[in-house]
């Protein structure tokens, strides 16, 4: 039970690391989860029936990836093109994100036996990822990405230009610009960036902790792993 919360967790953590060093608070990242989790459902619920895992699963991971990075970049729109400040259009979108997952739930993807705010039917065996026994109902692939997240991100902020470029905006985005950093890019890649990794995290919630699709998925993950990138520093 620790490590498969944990594992959201680091996900979710990792991302906001990204974010906290451009100087962005992503307040949306609960929202970033649910909508992986509903594109990762989305998979899970059209071809969950018709693929083996070793090819569903990836589809649904990469569909994750892309619906919490998409709904991270509405984020990033928001507050680079429009002046919107991130921490409100994050609570606006984890709002809307957990409206939409409701919707879904209770309409077009309700059970057979009819309307219900408790859940999707759930999904087929093969688009769940494997858990490594009964005893330990956890996913070594899941525990690797996240591990492997850890790793990426920490060597990409020490080692790369991009992660140069995050320092910089983050520590003044003005005097960053006149130096010639492309503030508003980098902004919006770590906005995405940690949407990613938020998006895997959701798909974690709906293919192994539940099962199925179910309101409010993200179980405040996200807002914890706020408070543990502002307790580590």
């Amino acid at each position: 039970g620790v490590i498969n919360y944990w594992i959201p967790l680091v996900f979710c953590s990792m991302g906001l690391i990204v974010t906290f060093t451009a100087g962005l608070w992503n307040i949306g990242v609960e929202g970033q989860m649910t909508l992986g989790a509903i594109a990762a459902s989305l998979i899970a619920r059209t071809l969950g029936e018709s693929l083996p895992n070793e090819i569903l699963l990836p589809l649904e991971i990469i569909a994750a990836m892309i619906g919490g990075g998409a709904w991270a970049a509405l984020v990033g729109f928001l507050r680079v093109k429009m002046g919107v400040h991130e921490i409100f259009g994050g609570v606006a979108l984890n709002a809307l994100s957990n409206v939409f997952a409701i919707y879904l739930i209770a309409g077009p993807w309700q059970p057979p036996e009819g309307g219900s705010l408790q859940a999707t039917a759930p999904f087929a065996q093969a688009a769940l990822f494997p858990r490594l026994s009964a005893e330990y109902p956890i996913s070594l692939l899941a525990l690797i990405l996240a591990i492997a997240a850890v790793i990426a991100i920490a060597l990409v902020l020490r080692g790369t230009r991009w992660g140069l470029h995050l320092k910089a905006t983050g520590k003044n985005a003005r005097s960053a610009l006149l130096l010639g950093v492309p503030t508003a890019r980098s902004s919006m890649s770590a906005f995405i960036v940690c949407g990613v990794l938020a998006g895997i995290a959701g798909s974690y919630r709906v293919l192994l902790t539940y099962g199925s699709l179910r309101p409010f998925s993200s179980g405040g993950i996200g807002f914890l792993a706020l408070l543990v990138v502002l307790v580590s520093g």
